[in-house]
């Protein structure tokens, strides 16, 4: 009943907490008394905490046990709490890649955020995606309903596809870069053939795929200004890393298009997409896909550290059903729990293969992850007949912005764990 991860990675002086319902494979965990023994930090009804201080730097054994109501011992296992203080680093390039967890750029920013307030301008987070904060800006790749096929295949639905236009026009090169707008939303152009138009996003233009209208109209720059009529339009380059010329997923083309620097690390929060079987157990798809993606990544970026991130629990309170109804897909909200746990012990155990194993390390999310309070709710009444209100989960599966949160805070010591290490 107890899954937990080989190690976890604590920073001195950031509070980790240890949910128990990331850790008991139990649809209520409280039905035992869950114990936990360390010889640092506390242990609390819902989770064990330790904020560790300068000079408990180290490795911690920690046990979770599980007991009836007569003090049997039910099951136990052993987790190592590895704590790292921060540690100034040379310039280092990160690249993170996600699903809709990863759209809003939360969670890479509060980890570039944290480590930059104690060693400003030494990490550079690439991607096509933006994020500007007080810190400065990060780039990152995170994709709606994407999961490791999209990502290893030619797909042109995203939030960052560029769009062919095909239409009579009389533009030339001193248009280049020029900004149109159709149906509200800002184009800019990028590529001009005899009766075709590349143009890629502007300012807030961040649908997947939007409809335009019959016209481009100019808005500024260039020399041209009348409106361009559209014949037709279709999207290209939805997977950032798909080679349109060699048709395969390809990180270096990545990485000089985009004029990129190597990463020197790269992060994968990938995949709630596809998990739709409860209490599933195969996870052949992903394997192969995701083989795809290490593959190339590291044949692209020999020396880079390739970092996959378990995904979270999903709501336990209303917000599966909230989305999904009461059938289909995710509709079972403690059977995809099981399967959540199942996925991150095989992500776990990818990344232990002899293959990876020198540059792939596996970091667990649910359990760091307070899916009990960290979604969105509302206060409903607890009856037809009642005034008297209670609080119930909206969204299965995408958290608050306490939950980004709290995933940038799990992730910030992971990124610390990753730099540390290189420098031991």
């Amino acid at each position: 009943m107890i899954s937990l991860a080989e190690k976890y990675y604590l920073v001195v002086g950031d509070r980790f907490e240890l949910f128990y319902r990331g850790v008991v494979r139990s649809h209520n965990p409280y039905n035992y008394y869950v114990k936990a023994t360390c010889e640092k930090g506390y242990t609390y009804n819902r989770y064990f905490t330790y904020t560790p201080k300068e000079d408990e730097v180290g490795s911690y054994k920690l046990e979770i046990a599980l007991f009836d109501d007569e003090g049997k011992m039910l099951e136990s296992k052993e987790t190592i709490l590895i704590v790292n203080n921060p540690k100034e680093v040379s310039k280092k390039t990160i690249l993170c890649i996600g699903d809709s967890l990863t759209y809003n750029g939360v969670w890479p920013y509060v980890g570039f955020e944290k480590y930059s307030s104690i060693y400003p301008n030494k990490l550079e987070f690439i991607g096509k995606m933006k994020k500007q904060g007080e810190c400065g800006e990060i780039g990152y790749e995170g994709y709606g309903g994407w999961q490791w096929k999209t990502f290893a295949m030619e797909y042109n639905n995203s939030y960052t596809s560029s769009v062919w236009v095909k239409c009579q026009h009389s533009l030339d090169d001193s248009d280049q870069h020029s900004v149109w707008s159709s149906n509200d939303l800002e184009w800019i152009l990028e590529s001009i053939e005899k009766d075709k138009l590349k143009f890629k996003r502007g300012s807030g233009n961040g649908a997947v795929n939007p409809k335009l209208g019959d016209t481009m109209k100019h808005i500024s720059h260039g020399t041209h200004t009348s409106d361009i009529v559209i014949d037709s339009y279709e999207y290209s380059e939805g997977n950032p890393f798909f080679n349109p010329n060699t048709k395969e997923v390809d990180f270096n083309y990545y990485l000089n298009t985009n004029k990129f620097n190597k990463a020197d690390y790269v992060f994968i929060l990938l995949t709630w997409n596809g998990q739709y079987i409860p209490y599933n157990t195969d996870f052949s798809v992903h394997n192969e896909y995701s083989q795809v993606m290490i593959r190339k990544i590291h044949e692209a970026m020999p020396k880079a550290k390739i970092g996959l991130i378990g995904i979270q629990l999903p709501c336990p309170n209303g917000g599966i059903t909230a989305c999904y109804g009461a059938s289909g897909y995710y509709h079972d909200w403690y059977g995809e729990t099981i399967t959540a746990f199942n996925y991150d012990e095989w992500l776990e155990a990818l990344c232990k293969r002899d293959e990876y194993k020198e540059y792939l390390t596996y970091f667990d999310l649910k359990s760091q992850f307070d899916s009990e309070y960290n979604y969105h709710t509302k206060d409903m009444k607890v009856n037809n007949r009642s005034e008297i209100l209670e609080r119930i989960g909206v969204n299965g599966l995408h958290p608050s912005m306490a939950g980004y949160l709290q995933m940038g805070d799990a992730f910030y010591r992971f990124l610390v764990h990753m730099l540390n290490k290189d420098l031991e």
